[in-house]
């Protein structure tokens, strides 16, 4: 049956069922239709670095346009872009929400248009720099929309085709509850039949989680032992729902903004936002009394949750049929704001938001989850991005003395200058002349060459990121000379390294490691010294 045709029907129901079956032991499993794929050597198929390596975060014009000068202060890096699966039919699947749970990012997907497919990967994220996908389920006449994680379950919106399932009596809408074992899918889910044509959003605590339903549909709060529903209260065009420690905000595309008591879902406080389009995807956000509104067209609303006034707006800089604001993530200190053709923007959070500038990424911004030390950017069937926050993850006291870098996106030491900073920075680009000598630690990440000329001295302490992943001019790590790289930490480059004759790489400490994804080229009388960890076996 059509999406499309679900509008009109909206028939009032609650029931619940449960299956639960025993995983068979294969790499593929078919249980309930819902097929389970952990064969790594086909998931690792769709892990694709083609765009990975260090972005840049590039401020931006009322215009929307970019300006010449770049954000020196949040390094990131690219990390990988994963493919969206392919159904059994061969459709290409479209990722449609993101949560997280310590090193698992699980990611759901949905078909655009008027058929019903679904899946849900598991990615693992423990090694920073190379992501795995674990395990990938097919779940078929189902557009998974949203899910989030709770005490070893995930909870899963989802919209299912009604020919293929008589008990959904013409209302699609469905909340499953999926136990995980050991962070991992099963094929074991208890069944909520909602009324409405899609379950829009889902948000969870230790003790209930909730739903949300588009259209005339409503907030419904389940039990997490029965699995049972306990409350409900009907609100039409619901498009996403959010707690806090005692209250479940909703957000209603043509009602704006309701805050419920979480135990009895007496409303508390309402008011109003801007009235959206019909059926698109948007998200909230909290950050203590800050509520964040993705508003379509209307761009980003900051609301105080107490009061409902309005804080303040971050418009959609250029007006176009695809710009949008359709998510929001709000993430140690910075707000990620995904806004359709016009790609990803970053504020930092000070009295109000200010915008650090638009991330250097491909393709469109549909979704954005930003948890722990990562960004994870949903592109339409383009897959979904996943960009590392390069924080600084050791301070090291010999360093406390020195100031942020302060040089500007493109570094250059002239012959014998020295300069210490410490924190995070990004940087275009940096040439460290004969006799020179670049103190960092922390976090540094630079988009593109790298040059230690002769007898330069690069002392690096925390993290190095440098290039980009194959590129038909590959970026360049250079150390010349009677050159010296001292690394203290961790070095990926993601282009190519070049050692000339006499060139000296020093490894300090007992784990130091070091990446290289480009080509390596050594010279005569190259110097390679220290306890490290060659992570691609490139330096040998």
């Amino acid at each position: 049956m059509k999406k499309n045709v679900y509008l009109f029907s909206f028939l009032a129901m609650s029931l619940l069922i449960g299956c639960d079956d025993n995983n068979d032991g294969n790499d593929n499993q078919s249980v309930n239709s819902i097929t389970i794929n952990s064969d790594q050597t086909a998931l690792n198929q769709r892990i694709d670095l083609t765009n990975s390596g260090v972005i840049s975060v590039e401020n931006v014009s009322a215009t929307g346009k970019s300006a010449e000068t770049t954000n020196t202060t949040l390094p990131l890096v690219q990390i990988a872009e994963v493919k969206p699966p392919v159904d059994a039919n061969g459709r290409t699947l479209q990722a449609s929400h993101v949560t997280v749970n310590g090193n698992y990012a699980y990611v759901s997907y949905i078909t655009r248009g008027d058929v019903y497919s679904g899946a849900i990967d598991v990615i693992d994220v423990s090694d920073p720099y190379k992501p795995k996908l674990v395990t990938s389920a097919l779940i078929p006449n189902t557009d998974i929309t949203s899910l989030t994680y709770v005490n070893g379950n995930l909870i899963i919106g989802a919209a299912k085709d009604v020919d293929k399932d008589s008990q959904l009596n013409g209302n699609p809408a469905i909340v499953f509850n999926m136990p995980l074992s050991s962070g991992l899918l099963t094929n074991s889910l208890t069944t909520n039949y909602l009324e409405s044509r899609v379950t829009t959003d889902v948000a969870a605590n230790t003790t209930n989680y909730f739903a949300v339903t588009g259209d005339n549909g409503s907030l419904f709060k389940l039990s997490t032992s029965t699995k049972a529903v306990t409350g409900k209260v009907a609100v039409a065009d619901l498009r996403s729902i959010a707690l806090t420690s005692d209250k479940v905000v909703t957000l209603s595309g043509t009602k704006g903004v309701n805050i419920y008591n979480q135990s009895t879902l007496a409303l508390q406080k309402s008011f109003a936002t801007s009235t959206d389009i019909s059926g698109a995807k948007r998200t909230m956000d909290i950050d203590g009394t800050k509520l964040f509104v993705s508003e379509g067209r209307n761009g980003l609303g900051i609301y105080d949750i107490n009061s409902g006034s309005k804080l303040q707006t971050l418009a959609i800089p250029v007006a176009g049929e695809d710009n949008v604001t359709n998510a929001v993530s709000f993430n140690d200190g910075y707000a990620f704001v995904a806004n359709g053709a016009l790609g990803l923007n970053v504020y930092q959070s000070a009295t109000q938001l200010n915008l650090l500038g638009s991330v250097g990424i491909a393709g469109s911004s549909n979704y954005v989850k930003s948890s722990g030390n990562y960004i994870y950017v949903a592109s339409g069937t383009g897959g979904l991005k996943i960009i590392k926050l390069e924080k600084p993850n050791t301070t090291f006291a010999s360093c406390l003395t020195y100031g942020p870098y302060n040089q500007g996106s493109n570094l250059i030491l002239n012959s014998n200058d020295i300069k210490s900073y410490q924190g995070a920075t990004a940087i275009n680009s940096a040439i460290i002349n004969s006799g020179a000598v670049l103190t960092h630690c922390g976090s540094i990440a630079v988009l593109g060459d790298l040059t230690l000329n002769s007898k330069g001295t690069f002392n690096m302490r925390g993290s190095l990121s440098q290039g980009k992943y194959q590129q038909t001019n590959p970026t360049q790590l250079v150390i010349n000379s009677e050159s010296v790289l001292n690394v203290e930490g961790s070095v990926v480059i993601w282009g190519n390294l070049t050692l000339n004759s006499g060139a000296k790489i020093n490894f300090i400490g007992n784990s130091s490691t070091i990446t290289i994804y480009g080509k390596v080229t050594k010279g005569s009388n190259v110097t390679i010294t220290g306890s490290y960890v060659d992570t691609e076996n490139k330096l040998k």
